[in-house]
């Protein structure tokens, strides 16, 4: 995905002080209505629009690990892992899975890089 923290819903009010330089002026002090890098709340604002663009989309997430989803039927299943800012999308059904990733770049900014080739868990490497 690409700038990430830039789609996030904020729930609070945030206000940041304007880097010297850039103040107009009369205003120090300005209030975010979007997103950005930087604050706390950015990952988590991020993180939840994600989850309920995916439940929209009949998804459920996994009880097991919170950033894995996945939608069933009873011909094919399509999974999701999230890692920070980016996605493994595999399932039994290419078309599935291109469907998913057109609704998902409609909300999201997104990049495809393509077939797996690498993947680290911990201390563990796998090459595909």
């Amino acid at each position: 995905m690409k700038n990430v923290f830039l789609h996030g819903d904020l729930k609070e009010e945030i206000y940041i002080r304007l880097p010297s330089g850039m103040t107009p002026s009369c205003i120090d002090v300005c209030k975010l209505r979007h997103s950005l890098y930087g604050p706390k709340q950015a990952p988590r604002a991020w993180f939840e629009k994600f989850c309920t663009t995916l439940l929209k989309f009949f998804f459920i997430q996994s009880q097991y690990d919170y950033f894995l989803f996945f939608h069933k039927s009873p011909t094919s299943i399509v999974l999701i892992l999230v890692y920070m800012d980016d996605l493994i999308i595999t399932g039994t059904n290419h078309g599935l899975i291109t469907n998913l990733q057109a609704k998902l770049h409609e909300t999201f900014r997104m990049k495809d890089l393509g077939q797996l080739t690498f993947f680290r868990i911990g201390g563990t490497s796998f090459v595909y």
